[in-house]
């Protein structure tokens, strides 16, 4: 039996516990797989990663020793300028040889000191505490590491509902492995960046979504996912903008929901959008009132207007999975796949199903589209700028994606090729050479 049959079969006794045993052994089973992944390219990767790794790697280098707090406009650190002179940044500048302290200093103003602490923090403490061990004396691989974690985090909850949506265990637990074996998931945990929890918040929000359409949750767990995806990153509320289309779905659906079910799907969309929506403004608040000074933008985004244009390729950017790298194609297809399912669910071919995964599908179309543009506004009236969207700006709607796609495997045929797919894909840049900064 090889090692992915055996974890597998462990998946699928430890789904036959009852009670927080059977969430233990889940969480042990991916931390198991998801070890040797991110802590080989933790290592492996010497220089810091390209999406402002350096800035990262700083708060969480402050909070390992002590400093849980940062304030907008604090300057970069000596640590931060010799880690960047010793690693260099991938695609910009190589690393330096020891001993990595000579050359002019740069020491702007952190530029990632706005992000909500939630990440840095809870990654900081645990970084600290294994530096602390002696295992580890290097606070960037230490930070690396906890990335374990968040990836074990990450395969559990899309475990969990690609489970609620109705997929076989083992079609749940390949798609699980997603966050392994597509490269461009893999390096949100083998870096230091706050998207590392992006998966887990969007799975958070579907999941309690899902729940409490079903009755099985109370309200206040929509506020728990607002919190959330506020309290992670900005970039979040694509998801909100999904789950919001799903609970106008369940309102408006011209038949099947009576009108105490269309009520609760009031409640619950603004108990999700209205959390969100009042803690990301606290944060803001909370920013302002402590800053220090004004960092300037990482680059001349300024624009007086937003053009039409610009505004309908982004609309695309998360359904087609555009990117930089030259693993792409991959990512396409299998976002293409997860849509192409949701589709099918919502016009009804994909048989029976659990109640309210079909609303999801209008949902994740919606938001997989509409959540660029939503980001692309925000940004524009809080500061007359285009940044411009990126693939990881809409990682937390991926699981209501991958959680249709697991749908597709209905059959022991469909898991293997699924699952040997993904592992060619995994492979792909060691044996083609290719670029693997697929973002």
């Amino acid at each position: 039996m090889t090692i992915p049959t055996r974890l597998t079969a462990l998946a699928e006794r430890a789904e036959g516990v009852r009670g927080w045993r059977a969430h233990a052994l889940l969480l042990l089973v991916f931390l198991i797989l998801a070890a040797p992944f991110v802590a080989d390219q933790a290592v492996e990767n010497r220089e810091l990663g390209i999406f402002d790794e350096w800035q990262y790697s700083e708060r969480v280098y402050q909070v390992a020793r002590g400093d849980l707090f940062m304030r907008n406009g604090e300057v970069m650190t000596e640590w931060s300028q010799d880690t960047r002179t010793c690693r260099g940044i991938i695609r910009i500048g190589p690393p330096a040889p020891p001993p990595c302290k000579e050359g002019e200093a740069f020491y702007p103003a952190n530029s990632s000191a706005s992000d909500p602490p939630a990440y840095f923090v809870a990654t900081g403490l645990v970084a600290g505490a294994i530096v602390k061990t002696g295992l580890v004396e290097n606070y960037v691989l230490a930070g690396r590491l906890v990335g374990v974690l968040w990836a074990a985090l990450s395969m559990w909850t899309l475990f969990l509902l690609a489970r609620a949506f109705g997929a076989r265990r083992a079609a749940s637990f390949v798609i699980s492995t997603t966050v392994l074996l597509v490269p461009a998931l893999l390096q949100q945990y083998t870096f230091i960046t706050p998207h590392a929890l992006d998966l887990p918040v969007g799975a958070f929000a579907a999941l309690a979504t899902l729940r409490y359409l079903r009755r099985e949750w109370p309200w206040w767990t929509l506020v728990l996912a607002g919190l959330a995806v506020a309290g992670v990153k900005g970039s979040n509320v694509t998801v909100v903008v999904a789950l919001g289309v799903t609970f106008l779905a369940v309102i408006v659906w011209p038949k099947g929901f009576d009108l105490a079910t269309r009520v609760r799907a009031l409640v619950g969309g603004a108990a999700l959008a209205g959390s969100t929506l009042v803690f990301t403004v606290l944060w803001m608040l909370i920013v302002g009132w402590t800053k220090v000074g004004d960092p300037p933008p990482p680059g001349d985004y300024g624009v007086e207007t937003l053009l039409p244009s610009t505004l309908l390729i982004d609309g695309i950017r998360f359904l087609g999975a555009f990117g930089e790298g030259q693993l792409v194609i991959g990512s396409v297809f299998l976002m293409l796949s997860m849509a192409g399912t949701a589709i099918a669910v919502w016009s009804g071919l994909a048989g029976q199903l659990p109640p309210f995964v079909r609303q999801l599908a209008p949902g994740y179309i919606a938001g997989a589209s509409l959540g660029a543009i939503v980001l692309d506004l925000m940004v524009f009236l809080t500061s007359d700028q285009y940044i411009g969207i990126l693939f990881r700006y809409g990682l937390a709607i991926w699981p209501l994606g991958l959680a249709f796609a697991a749908l597709l495997l209905r059959s022991r045929t469909a898991i293997v090729i699924a699952w040997a797919a993904l592992v060619l894909y995994a492979l792909t840049p060691a044996l083609l050479g290719l670029d693997s900064i697929a973002m």
